[in-house]
């Protein structure tokens, strides 16, 4: 008997992967383990259909096997041109025997319906796997009269349980040795059979055994279908290693898999940036990257390339994004391309999720001590291409806290969070559509306990919104995307009627455009375009009336105050990418235009990087390097003390080497050297112009700042049951003014280490852990003080700036996961536990009112979180 069949070849061409340009290995042999394709860059193509089989021809069962009795596989690579036909099929795994030449000679004639990439027809190669089942002849009927034996038909499908993602492959039999056939890539298959009672039996791999028994009738159709349960609840579905290209000098990629469990981050995807290299960590865990020495308002941070406003809610809490949108992130601690401005730090640049291809819904519950997140995405019926994403996220922390608090009175954040997303392919179009609405708000709520005298207000709010339209075209050399976004900013501090309200309307274009002009030269380019009308207004009182006699209160009003700006980036940028063998380079360029507050400024900044890389991936070897120019806008702060503030800048180089130690564990060495220049530093100075005016200066470009040391970083891609990774980053960072000299940075952290492991032992069983251990920040101690007889107080005497260090930091975290499979859904718990051997970590350094004892204040204690979380 003939086993895989037309349905499983259209299988695995249907989960075949397609490089870009030339036929290219994308799926390895099945193995029995569930895959999913990684999702690939924006530049690459992506495979919007599969060739269909037309024709196809059984392979000759070779005769010699017939009599011995022999039953075998034979591993094929098939390449399929543009045009549907097999232009090659060769042996990848050979069985003897005869069976490789039977299966080759079949294949040659297999006729497809080509392939599409991004909905041009294109080619493709697959691997496929040629079943010979060998059965035993029928035996002869006594009675060559008899008529034909009446027969039932059972149309059944495979899911697998808790998720119902069809199982593909899979073989079905009627059973002992009955009829056996396979599922295809819709995990269908039918079976005839004798009226009766018969037993169905399915065996795949990756899937504890099933049986299912049935009672036909004759002429009866059944219709049925199978939950099959994976042999460990949850395995990684992963297995294919095709990486993104590789153009930079320094990014980091991560998954969903490895985003949501890495203990201590409560299942945000962005607070997992804090374990990577080159990242310090934030003081009392907040939400601030503080990349290789750099400022947090240094670093930009996109999401579908629309750059965010804010990463975290209130007091360092989760991201904006809900995880269950986020697919993938990339981070650049430097040496990021031309596509990317507005910043001299890193760049994080996160993917939104899209609706899964499989035509069915899905829902995501979370629910925890803190907040509530739900998404729900999938296609719409009757309009084929259309598909749609929602989620939103609300926190409850407030409300849980006036349940439980007695005779106090606390401040509490409460926020929310939302993204919906519709994304239109017209089928078999080059064309795609998109409309992404996104946004944040954040409250500081005062929580009075039952029974508390007090009574206060807070006016401090933050948020945003982003209502994104995209058009994007993918033809067979030009790739194009284009995005048009407006939204708003809002925020407001303040205590009782004394407050500052910020409101912003937000509008840009972004676009980019890939032309490959051959094998060997690639042309990239685009604009971003963002304007910005702020308005700020402000409640003070203002100046206390005078007092007419001892013992009178000032009488004192409030006064209302506005002021508006305008700000107008625009930028045009320029990328080449030369290939030749194992070198590629890359040049390019970005041009910048700022006006704001009527002030113009320019920048021009060339960039270039260059790759190295020999073997293939999983055997590679490479060696990489880039310097290039950068430059931001001084924040909002300094330019309201000196409107006619430049552009800061910094100049960013780096070195390094990566080595594929194994085809799962990868080791990269980078060293770097940034260095920061007319940064905006608050200063007091008099100045005399031409005509004799005296004015003072508040704030100037006198800031400068250097940042030097290694990255290594040892990663364990994901597998059947773990990935993890190593981090370490040894680092000096030093600043100054122009009159002074260089001392320790703020954020200077000389070592950094990062150590994530997770595990997955089946039966539903997750456990992970993530340890840190980093250097203290600088500090200033203070040698004593001397008493002011006029005011009252002690001044205290400085030990000088950053010449001392806060203790090291160290800290354990751990997570555990265990979730329980149903037929149609999944059901799990976790406990994520931070800080769990209670490390008293001092975050603050305190001093007595003469200066001459000092205390800490220490970071968060043992912080157990549990939760629920649901899939259907």
């Amino acid at each position: 008997m003939l086993g895989g069949r037309w349905r499983a070849l259209r299988w695995l061409v249907g989960c075949s992967l397609l490089a870009a340009g030339a036929p290219a290995l994308a799926q390895e042999a099945y193995d029995g383990v569930s895959r999913r394709l990684e999702v690939p860059d924006a530049s690459v193509p992506v495979m919007t259909r599969p060739p269909e089989l037309l024709q196809g021809e059984d392979p000759v069962f070779p005769e010699a096997a017939r009599l011995e009795g022999l039953s075998a596989q034979v591993l094929l690579r098939l390449t399929i041109d543009a045009q549907g036909h097999v232009e090659k099929a060769e042996v990848a795994q050979p069985a003897g025997h005869g069976f490789d030449e039977a299966a080759v000679a079949a294949a040659e004639h297999f006729t497809f319906r080509p392939a599409e990439i991004d909905g041009v027809p294109g080619p493709v190669q697959i691997e496929f796997t040629q079943h010979f089942v060998w059965t035993a002849p029928p035996e002869a009927p006594a009675d060559a009269g008899m008529a034909v034996a009446p027969v039932a038909v059972i149309d059944g499908q495979l899911l697998e349980k808790g998720n119902r993602h069809p199982v593909a492959s899979a073989s079905v039999q009627l059973g002992d040795g009955g009829t056996l056939v396979e599922s295809d890539v819709a995990g269908r298959f039918t079976l005839r059979c004798p009226p009766g009672e018969v037993t169905v039996t399915v065996r795949d791999g990756a899937h504890l055994p099933f049986e299912a028994t049935e009672t036909l009738k004759e002429g009866d159709r059944l219709e049925v279908k199978y939950y099959l349960a994976p042999k460990s609840i949850g395995l990684y579905q992963t297995t294919v290693h095709g990486d993104r290209e590789r153009t930079e000098v320094s990014r980091h990629t991560l998954d969903r898999e490895e985003l949501q469990k890495v203990p201590g981050a409560f299942g945000d995807p962005l607070r997992v940036l804090q374990t990577l290299p080159g990242v310090a960590r934030a003081p009392f865990g907040l939400g601030l990257l503080l990349v290789r020495g750099s400022s947090p308002n240094d670093t930009g941070v996109y999401f579908d390339g629309i750059q965010l406003p804010l990463l975290y809610h209130f007091g360092g809490g989760p991201s904006v994004v809900n995880p269950e949108l986020v697919d993938r992130i990339d981070f650049y601690p430097g040496g990021f391309g031309a596509e990317y401005g507005r910043a001299i730090g890193g760049i994080v640049d996160v993917a939104p999720r899209g609706a899964a291809q499989d035509g069915l819904v899905h829902v995501t519950g979370k629910l925890d001590f803190i907040d509530a997140a739900l998404y729900a995405s999938g296609p719409i019926p009757w309009v084929p291409g259309l598909t749609v994403s929602l989620s939103g996220r609300r926190s409850y922390v407030d409300a849980l806290l006036g349940l439980v608090l007695r005779g106090t009175t606390l401040v509490a954040p409460a926020y929310y969070d939302y993204q919906g997303k519709v994304d239109y392919r017209p089928p078999g179009s080059q064309h795609s559509f998109g409309l992404f609405v996104f946004g944040s708000d954040d409250v500081l709520k005062v929580v009075i306990g039952r029974g508390s005298p007090t009574s206060a207000e807070v006016n401090t709010q933050q948020g945003f919104v982003r209502v994104e339209a995209s058009w994007g075209y993918r033809g067979e050399r030009l790739t194009h995307k284009a995005q048009l976004f407006v939204g708003t900013n809002s925020q407001s501090f303040g205590l009782a009627d004394l407050r500052f309200d910020q409101n912003d309307l937000v509008g840009g274009v972004r676009e980019r455009l890939d032309y490959l002009l051959s094998d060997h030269f690639t042309v990239r380019g685009g604009i971003d375009v963002q304007l910005t009308q702020a308005s700020l207004t402000s409640y003070l009182p203002q100046q206390p009336d005078y007092v007419t006699f001892p013992g009178e209160q000032p009488q004192t009003t409030l006064v209302s105050q506005s002021q508006k700006r305008d700000v107008f980036p625009y930028a045009e940028w320029l990328e080449l990418q030369f290939k030749l063998a194992a070198l590629k380079v890359m040049p390019g360029v970005r041009a910048e235009q700022y006006r704001e507050v009527g002030v113009w400024r320019t920048a021009f900044d060339p960039r270039l990087t260059v790759r190295l890389d020999f073997g293939e991936e999983g055997h590679r070897l490479g060696f990489k390097g880039s310097i290039g120019l950068y430059h931001e806008n001084a924040s909002v702060a300094f330019l309201g003390l000196n409107p006619q503030l430049h552009l800061q800048a910094a100049f960013q180089s780096s070195l390094g080497a990566e080595y594929d130690v194994t085809p799962d564990i990868n080791l990269d060495v980078t060293g770097f050297y940034n260095r920061r220049f007319d940064l905006a530093a608050r200063q007091n100075v008099v100045t005399v112009a031409a005509d004799g005016t005296v004015s003072r200066l508040l704030a100037d470009n006198v800031g400068l700042g250097r940042a030097y040391g290694v990255e290594v970083f040892v990663r364990r891609k994901i597998t059947e049951h773990f990935f993890g990774w190593l981090a370490y980053t040894l680092s000096w960072s030093e600043e100054r003014n122009h009159f002074e000299a260089y001392h320790w940075a703020t954020y200077d952290q000389r070592h950094i280490l990062s150590a994530v492991a997770q595990y997955k032992f089946g039966n539903g069983w997750e456990v992970g852990a993530r340890f840190r251990l980093t250097t203290g920040n600088p500090s200033t101690p203070y040698v004593g003080s001397t008493f002011d007889s006029d005011t009252q107080t002690y001044r205290p005497i400085s030990g000088g700036a950053g010449t001392a260090r806060a203790p090291t930091f160290h800290q354990l975290d751990l997570r555990v996961d265990k979730t329980w499979l149903f037929d149609r859904f999944s059901f799990g718990v976790y406990l994520d536990i931070q800080n769990l051997y209670n490390a008293k970590n001092p975050e603050l350094v305190t001093n007595d009112y003469r200066y001459q004892t000092t205390g800490a204040v220490t970071g968060l204690p043992l912080l157990p979180v549990f939760g629920l979380k649901g899939n259907y």
